[in-house]
């Protein structure tokens, strides 16, 4: 039995349409966060939100745990929980909206160094 091209051609083209309309990829970056004993340290550098209900998250690859939030670069009364980030992937928030822009901020409970991790976001 002979197929013609225009069904073979169809089914390819609606499937390159869903392949390359896939999910938009995380952005991420490494970050490394120093820390003073007993002090909030506010980060400006800003990031924004680029796929609407993502989420911002946080691993500690060494260094210890810390605590870190997300806040609003522009209001730092508008912010995330502080979150203790270990050495596993955890939230520092989720279901942002597309165009949102933050910053992150550490809190130490004690002692004095610099941890490093990686940040994701837009996933």
């Amino acid at each position: 039995m002979r197929l013609s091209k225009k069904f073979l051609v169809l089914p390819l083209a609606a499937a390159s349409l869903i392949i390359g309309s896939g999910a938009a990829h995380a952005t991420s970056t490494t970050i490394s966060v120093p820390f003073k004993n007993g002090t909030t340290t506010w980060f400006t550098t800003e990031r924004t939100i680029s796929v609407a209900g993502s989420n911002v998250d946080v691993k500690v690859s060494y260094g210890g745990a810390m605590k870190l939030a997300w806040y609003k670069c522009s209001d730092r009364n508008v912010r995330g929980t502080f979150t203790t980030a270990e050495e596993y992937r955890k939230h520092l928030g989720t279901n942002f909206k597309s165009g949102a822009k933050f910053c992150l901020a550490v809190q130490s409970a004690g002692g004095e160094g610099t941890i490093n991790g990686t940040l994701w976001w837009n996933e």
